[in-house]
């Protein structure tokens, strides 16, 4: 399980930053990730711009080559003047959600809903490694996209080992066609944190199929309700989320500050 970062918080009468190292993604991408986890501006921009020092200064002091920023999409002062700043629009996301799964009934079929052992995690890497294309890290242009792949390996491998966590595969007939990043929360729902179906099984109904299997299983656990993320980018799962009876909330915005001077 990683450790929670350090966060440092910036507070004046023209604007409000708490901001934080990315240990794990620093870890991956060898340079030092940050990300802004609060921002608000209080006063007029001349009087944020010059409160802004001391994160600035931090970020050279860091070496920060990216920092990113989530924010509510009609946050637009702080999303312009973050782009003042030399942040850019990455992507918008959403954030689907299930609730009354106790009153579902999702048929899994053929799909074989299991934990991930050892001898699966290759196969999980190889999916991991392949198939989340349209994640922020490969939207943005000054990354490059290897360092996406080796992300969303690393992040499958080290979830296999987290214990607030469950490593979750799809089969069918005996192969392994997906799998699932699950967080059981203590208010009965469960959290998505990666959901992926393999390459050669994708656009043939597989997908909707393994998402039924999954919620099956939740229902059978006593789980209330399902939430995830997704990029407004990946327009397929979307349409899936919305077919399976999910609501979507209001959308959030992703901005990346890359610095490779």
């Amino acid at each position: 399980m990683n450790p929670a970062p350090e966060l440092f918080e910036l507070s004046s009468g023209a604007l409000r930053v708490v901001y934080s190292s990315v240990p794990w993604d620093s870890a991956v991408f060898g340079f030092h990730v940050a990300q802004i986890v609060e921002l608000e501006l209080r006063g007029e921009l001349d009087a944020a711009d010059a409160d802004a020092a001391p994160f600035e200064d931090w970020c050279r002091r860091t070496s920060a080559r990216l920092v990113s920023c989530r924010l509510p999409h009609d946050r637009l002062r702080e999303t312009g003047w973050l782009e003042s700043r030399g942040f850019r629009f990455i992507e918008m996301v959403y954030r689907p959600r299930l609730e009354r799964l106790q009153e579902r009934a999702d048929a899994a079929g053929a799909i074989v809903v299991g934990r991930v052992g050892a001898d699966d995690l290759p196969a999980v890497e190889r999916i991991a490694e392949t198939v989340f294309t349209t994640s922020r890290f490969r939207l943005d242009p000054h990354l490059d996209p290897v360092l996406s792949d080796r992300r969303y390996r690393h992040w499958a491998r080290t979830s296999l080992a987290d214990p607030t966590r469950q490593v979750l595969k799809a089969e069918l007939d005996n192969a392994l066609v997906g799998f699932f990043i699950v967080e059981e929360r203590a208010d009965g729902s469960a959290y998505w944190h990666l959901t992926a179906i393999a390459p050669g099984h994708q656009g043939r109904g597989v997908g909707r199929a393994v998402w039924q299997a999954m919620l099956e299983r939740h229902r059978r656990a006593g789980l209330q309700a399902v939430e995830t993320t997704v990029s407004a980018h990946n327009l397929p799962v979307l349409s899936l989320y919305g077919r399976l009876g999910f609501r979507f909330a209001a959308a959030d915005i992703t901005l990346h500050r890359a610095a490779f001077a």
